[in-house]
């Protein structure tokens, strides 16, 4: 509505010698707003708001601008002409707190306008703590927390125990990296941050299928025989006319007797037994599901909208979504939380939970259901984060450990919502009973620069060192060693959030991390790096994918048909899995135990049937290495993600037809449709153990990102 405030007032009355022609004109003015609020200024700063004058009049006047109330100001006379006049009224103060005041349009003596005027100055938030060196100081015209080197050559790094003469330079810790070796060679010595030099045994390589590595003090890496009678070469030929078994330590040709087990039993069909020269084998069965969930009604209705499947390490199934319906725990018949969320993971026996209400992590009971605790403090903990215009809400969780949990927050301006690439991440460290052990924010200097679209991978190895990947988009950092090309950061963080390392890889997307046996892998990447130091061991010829690392083979595996197998560092070559019965495959790899043995497992597609297949991860391999054994799997549609279970897997399908459902922006990509759940029985199979990762984010812990 516009303004109340009118008062008319006669120019030059009752002045006879003024010339007749002169008629007086009656002054009418309103002001838009009404009142005026100059919002929450920072202490120490100028805030300016426009206010209009509108004169109603058919002539202009003059007037004098009078401030009432000391931290207000604006021009001291204003000519006003008919209609719209803009005039700027301004505050400032040294002094936090609420202000009043009342700007006042003065004509010969009279008041001709009044419009009340507020303010409420804050005092600037407390930043907290920087690195050792580096400063945190808050910017008042920017309304942010910026980084400040310290001076060039103050000490550092007294806690890092893997660095000597520590001195502060552009903004980061740099001196002479402590040497481990304590002689042995049986050892592999590295250095960790909180606990200094420490010696993991040394894997020595197995020469031949029939030979074992073995490590001495006296020789170092050396073999002896495998028990005779051991299966080697080529582990899935049905043959019974010749077998390869070890002998003495050598690979021998035999010729196998009737009874011999020419093929192993797999879930859906019974073993192979040779006859003759014929290897006799039953018929297969298809595996049929327990139990279904999700998915659209029969009659075409809309069904529950859970997204992502994750096993808890009891072996409850907990089905989630992106903010669509509620996670339920041990499904299909359990308990449903109270709200929805983003994601959540498994965590010695509880469910956690990301941006519930109030973008809090909340934990409950993976048996009930019942809420153990919530973490909502960040900005507390973090009060740089709570700044004006901002938010902060949940990236990433990760478990560090039974009694440690990783979380990731990230910040934006608000009114840029996702469009933005000026970001800031932090991380806090929180206990078996969801209390703060860690909260800092991550200062490195690529963050100086809007260019970080998401923060990606987040993982951590067993010992709770952290990892992160951040990938720039098209504008490139200045911090970076290349700062005309884009790529990805990878960085780790000790448990207690000091820095380890940064690593960047040109031109290389972003993706998830997985961590395992001392190695990373990167989604969108070739190479596998050394999780101590940062730096490159070995190299595939295809992206890593949703691959594995198992005890001596690191598997990639990016949906579709090409599989790779490396043995990082040794001259063990490449093997691919091959199959010809599959023509797709959309669910990428699950690491597993059959029979006691690791597996790679992979849902394919042929001729619309949907087949399970595992494939064998023995230490020696070479070139095309077949299926352990194939089963047909229900139809329940396309499959695109999957879980093991002891003696099950739970399996995701596509709810469209030709991958129709896939939402590429979105996290998870099935976000905000109707999958399909079932649990399909698979006798002796097993749940990875460390140092599997399994999927993304650690074996037993977080669900599969698609």
């Amino acid at each position: 509505m516009r303004c109340a405030w009118l008062l008319v007032i006669a120019l030059g009355c009752g002045c006879t010698c003024r010339p007749a022609t002169v008629t007086p004109i009656e002054l009418r003015l309103r002001a838009e707003p009404t009142q005026l609020d100059l919002g929450r200024p920072w202490t120490q700063t100028t805030v300016t708001a426009p206010l209009t004058i509108i004169n109603d009049s058919r002539g202009s006047a003059t007037v004098d601008v009078v401030m009432d109330g000391p931290v207000f100001s604006a021009p001291t006379t204003l000519t006003l002409a008919p209609g719209d006049n803009a005039i700027d009224v301004r505050a400032t103060s040294d002094v936090a707190g609420a202000k009043d005041g009342v700007l006042r349009l003065v004509l010969e003596g009279q008041t001709a306008l009044e419009v009340p005027l507020a303010v409420t100055f804050r005092e600037p938030p407390d930043c907290g703590q920087a690195s050792e060196c580096s400063t945190l100081r808050f910017d008042r015209q920017t309304s942010q927390c910026v980084f400040e080197p310290r001076t060039n050559g103050v000490a550092c790094g007294l806690s890092d125990r893997c660095l000597s003469d520590g001195r502060c330079l552009n903004g980061e810790c740099v001196g002479q990296p402590v040497q481990c070796d304590d002689d042995d060679p049986c050892t592999v010595d590295v250095c960790e941050t909180v606990r200094g030099c420490v010696a993991l045994p040394r894997i020595c390589p197995n020469p031949s299928p029939c030979l074992t590595g073995v490590c001495s003090r006296d020789g170092g890496c050396g073999s002896v025989p495998v028990v005779d009678g051991q299966r080697c070469g080529n582990l899935s030929a049905t043959s019974c006319t010749s077998v390869e078994i070890c002998v003495n330590g050598q690979c021998v040709e035999r010729d196998p007797p009737d009874g011999f087990l020419c093929s192993v039993a797999s879930p859906c069909r019974g073993e192979g037994r040779c006859q003759g020269e014929v290897c006799v084998v039953p018929p297969a069965r298809p595996l049929v599901a327990t139990w279904e969930a999700g998915g659209l009604l029969d009659d075409g209705g809309v069904g529950d909208q859970w997204t992502d499947v994750f096993v808890g390490v009891d072996g409850g199934v907990v089905l989630s979504s992106y903010f669509g319906t509620p996670p339920m725990v041990q499904a299909p018949t359990g308990r449903r939380l109270p709200s929805a969320s983003r994601r959540c993971l498994a965590w010695n026996d509880l469910v956690v939970c990301a941006d519930t209400p109030a973008q809090a992590v909340t934990a409950v009971s993976a048996r009930t259901g019942i809420p153990a605790w919530v973490y909502s403090r960040v900005l507390v903990d973090l009060p740089s984060l709570a700044l004006p215009d901002w938010e902060t809400f949940l990236a990433r969780l990760v478990v560090l450990g039974p009694t440690r949990l990783g979380v990731l927050y990230e910040s934006r301006r608000i009114e840029a919502m996702r469009e933005t690439n000026c970001r800031r991440f932090s991380f806090v460290v929180l206990d078996d009973a969801g209390q703060r052990v860690v909260a800092r924010l991550i200062d490195d200097p690529i963050f100086l620069t809007c260019n970080h679209p998401h923060s990606y991978g987040v993982a951590s190895d067993p010992r709770g060192n952290l990892f992160f990947a951040f990938t720039p988009s098209a504008n490139v950092s200045p911090a970076l060693p290349d700062p005309n090309a884009a790529g990805t950061v990878i960085m780790s963080y000790s448990p207690a959030g000091v820095r380890r390392w940064r690593h960047f890889v040109a031109n290389m997307p972003g993706g998830e991390i997985a961590v395992g046996r001392g190695l990373i892998t990167v989604e969108a990447g070739q190479s596998i790096y050394d999780a101590a130091r940062g730096v490159v061991v070995d190299t595939f010829s295809i992206p890593f994918g949703e691959g594995l690392i198992a005890d001596e083979w690191v598997v990639a595996g990016p949906k579709g048909v090409d599989v790779e197998l490396r043995q990082p560092g040794t001259d063990g070559g490449t093997v691919r899995f091959g199959s010809s019965a599959m023509a797709s495959s959309r669910s990428g790899l699950r690491g597993a135990s059959w029979n006691g043995a690791p597996v790679a497992l992979r849902l394919s597609e042929a001729g619309g049937t949907s087949l399970l297949e595992a494939f064998p991860l023995s230490r020696f391999q070479s070139g095309t290495v077949q299926p352990l054994w194939s089963c047909e799997v229900p139809d329940g549609g396309a499959p695109v993600s999957f879980e093991v279970k002891p003696n099950a897997l739970v399996i995701m399908t596509d709810p469209q037809p030709g991958g129709a459902g896939l939402c590429e922006n979105c996290d998870p990509p099935w976000a905000l449709t109707h999958s399909r759940f079932l649990e399909v029985p698979v006798p002796r199979i097993e749940p990875p153990h460390m140092p599997w990762p399994g999927p993304w984010g650690g074996a037993g812990h977080d669900h599969q990102e698609d």
